[in-house]
């Protein structure tokens, strides 16, 4: 997989949402978008005919493809869903119930009845513990014998659990007994998951917790990349398949096989991706990127560029592996409206892609933000994706349905026409979002009023101006291909790996020739994964790092380093890391000692880049082949005659007087009274106030 050699490259960004399906292709001069309904039952079957359907639009064939990547949540939705397989988990004597007990901190303080959820359906039945110890070296204590590993052997037969995963203590400083358990039952016909390789890292319950959880999505992501591989074989497509992580890197689908968890964050890193080639485009600092789908939207704050965590928590559990900072929330285009004891409710229940929307012809009975957003005129069945059935007279009857079971209600409610009902709709939902992007700034001491944002995904560009006045931000931006760009991101990315290995000790007592040895050593785990993903050495690059922390401190902070690592360098980090705990915490304290918890390394793929192509200049009227029609749209319970253009036709320097349309194939832009939207040179629009 020669990347460098992409000359006229046929690549192609694949985004499976819960609703659509994305698709950018990406040739030598040109970019196009297509999006086709996500089939749940298998996500692979909607992904080949997609395919199909961009070949014959975009005139290209199967040999032309160059590179397929490819952002998905099946392992997400089967985690969060439970559809995993089951698996056993194995510890050192003494420790098994280390999963339940977990840490002291509690999700929900004052719940006197809380339950610490597993992060797997097992009975304990399927934990077992083996007689072997290591101290807090790593010097083996207690010997493992096969004798221990031969009666779980004996225990799992006749069962259905065939995968296994292995958390011993102090593992991460010397993973021999794991790597000897593993050998064994993997000759036994088991799958086998180790901490010493998902995550070597202190803290024996989060490690635990990640391994198992690896452990649960691995086969799953596994069977369906195999499938969608299988698919693509059977149609003579041959490009390779790469695989978006959650670290907003690529992996091959071999090594994706092996550490599915990193898959958790998938299908939302492509668009963070996007939103970070944004920032260069526009050349700003401060962005919040809002994705809004059929089913979710995504939303995530970036300075400079996005913001990766070594560790967060997923679904209830805390998980130390690399993963972007986004919150998601149960808002988007497919979300349920709902009456009930006199509140009306936007989400987080979807109609998702079948039946979705009442306007799909699909068999769809409950109004959705589609719908509302059908009866307002901010789109138009027209001009709508993935070859639709629309049929804006079944969203109409569901309103009018919903309406009456408002009105028939005991409680007073401010609601007396469809025209009120679809416009709350939409106030419901974008005060949903909002509150999701002050859990991304405010909540980590960000003022939303120094971002910009991004709006895009089905829906964000029809939704944003009006969620960005909810927080008192000035400027909203669309960018080029605003339905698609999370598929667009996927496509601007590079392969990328990280192992971070924990390495605890004092600055006073550093051994500069050890950390330096640990630091090649990783490097050379992540050539081996780079070769093996055929990344010619000259574009192989690598970044290194330490986690700092003062000592006995639960929270570090992570700083780049050079290598070779030694003490004029350490005094300079050291430095920094005071500067920034006091910008992270508000305090610091030079007096206090302070310790490496981790070291890190990151290995990297360079691909090519993707340049967007630059718009003609024109002037500030937009030319008259843009416009298409005037259309009734109803803006805060007014009806506007409004005037609607056509995305592909606009050129640079055009400004968009509102209220107005714009419609593209991806999605639909709209611009309210007393806002303008103006057209940069790479089909960016920003809108702001009128002046």
């Amino acid at each position: 997989m020669n990347l460098t050699n992409i000359k006229e490259p046929i690549r192609i960004g694949i985004d499976t949402g819960g609703t659509f399906t994305d698709f950018v292709v990406v040739s030598k001069d040109h970019i196009n978008a297509w999006k086709i309904p996500t089939t749940p039952e298998d996500p692979s079957i909607g992904i080949i005919q997609g395919l199909k359907d961009a070949m014959s639009l975009f005139k290209f064939s199967k040999e032309d493809i160059e590179l397929l990547i490819h952002g998905t949540t099946i392992g997400t939705n089967a985690f969060l869903e439970d559809k995993c397989p089951s698996i056993a988990f194995i510890t050192t004597k003494g420790f098994k119930d280390i999963i339940e007990i977990g840490r002291q901190q509690r999700s929900e303080l004052y719940n006197l009845k809380f339950k610490q959820k597993y992060p797997l359906s097992f009975s304990k039945d399927f934990l077992f513990e083996i007689d072997e110890r290591l101290d807090s070296q790593g010097q083996i204590l207690v010997p493992l014998e096969e004798s221990s590993l031969e009666d779980i052997v004996l225990s799992l037969q006749g069962k259905s659990t065939q995968i296994i995963a292995i958390s011993l203590l102090f593992s991460f400083l010397n993973p021999s007994h794991e790597l000897k358990a593993a050998n064994y039952l993997t000759n036994k016909g088991f799958h086998v998951f180790t901490s010493s390789e998902i995550s070597p890292q202190i803290r024996e319950y989060e490690r635990s917790v990640t391994t198992l959880v690896n452990a649960k999505v691995s086969p799953v992501v596994n069977n369906y990349l195999s499938k969608l591989n299988s698919r693509l074989l059977d149609e003579e497509v041959a490009a390779p398949l790469l695989i978006m992580q959650s670290n907003t890197g690529m992996a091959d689908v071999s090594t994706i096989g092996k550490t599915g968890i990193q898959t958790l964050y998938s299908g939302l890193a492509g668009g963070v991706l996007a939103a970070a080639d944004s920032l260069k485009h526009l050349e700003r600092t401060h962005l919040v990127s809002l994705d809004i789908g059929g089913t979710s939207t995504d939303v995530s704050a970036l300075i400079d560029g996005p913001i990766v965590l070594r560790s967060r928590d997923f679904g209830g559990f805390p998980l130390v592996t690399s993963m972007v900072d986004v919150e998601t929330i149960g808002s988007g285009g497919g979300s349920i409206a709902k009456y009930k004891d006199g509140l009306l409710s936007v989400g987080p229940e979807s109609q998702g892609a079948n039946p979705g929307p009442a306007c799909y012809s699909l068999g769809g009975e409950k109004v959705t933000l589609t719908d509302a957003n059908l009866y307002l005129g901010y789109v138009h069945q027209d001009n709508f994706a993935g070859n639709l059935n629309i049929d804006k007279e079944k969203s109409v009857f569901q309103l009018n349905k919903l309406l009456d079971e408002i009105k028939s209600s005991p409680f007073s409610f401010d609601i007396e026409s469809v025209d009120d009902l679809a416009i709350s709709i939409r106030k419901i939902l974008n005060n949903n979002i909002a509150n999701a992007i002050r859990v991304v700034t405010i909540q980590r001491g960000l003022d939303p009023r120094d971002f910009a944002l991004l709006g895009f995904g089905g829906a964000g560009p029809l939704q944003a101006w009006d969620i960005a006045q909810e927080l008192e931000m000035g400027r909203v931006i669309i960018p080029p291909f605003p339905g698609v760009w999370s598929a667009f991101g996927l496509v601007t990315s590079d392969i990328k790996h990280e192992i971070t290995q924990s390495y605890l000790q004092t600055i006073d007592n550093l051994d500069f020739d050890e950390i330096n040895s640990n630091f090649q050593e990783i490097k050379r785990k992540l050539v081996v994964t780079l070769n093996n993903e055929e990344v010619l050495e000259k574009n192989q690059k690598f970044g290194f790092s330490i986690d700092m922390r003062y000592r006995r401190q639960s929270d570090s902070l992570t700083l780049s380093i050079n290598i070779p690592f030694n003490k004029n360098q350490l005094e300079s980090v050291v430095n920094k890391f005071h500067v920034l705990h006091n910008q992270n915490y508000s305090w610091f304290d030079k007096k206090l000692i302070v310790e490496i918890v981790n070291i890190s390394v990151k290995g990297i793929g360079v691909v090519p880049r993707i340049k967007l192509p630059v718009l003609t200049e024109g002037k500030h009227k937009p030319p008259e082949d843009s416009y298409k029609k005037n259309r009734k749209v109803n803006f805060d319970g007014v009806w506007f005659d409004t005037p609607v253009f056509a995305k592909s036709k606009l050129l640079m320097n055009n400004v968009l007087e509102g209220p107005c349309i714009i419609d593209q194939l991806d999605t639909t832009t709209v611009i309210p009274p007393e806002v303008q939207g103006i057209v940069d040179r790479l089909g960016y629009i920003t809108l702001e106030e009128k002046k």
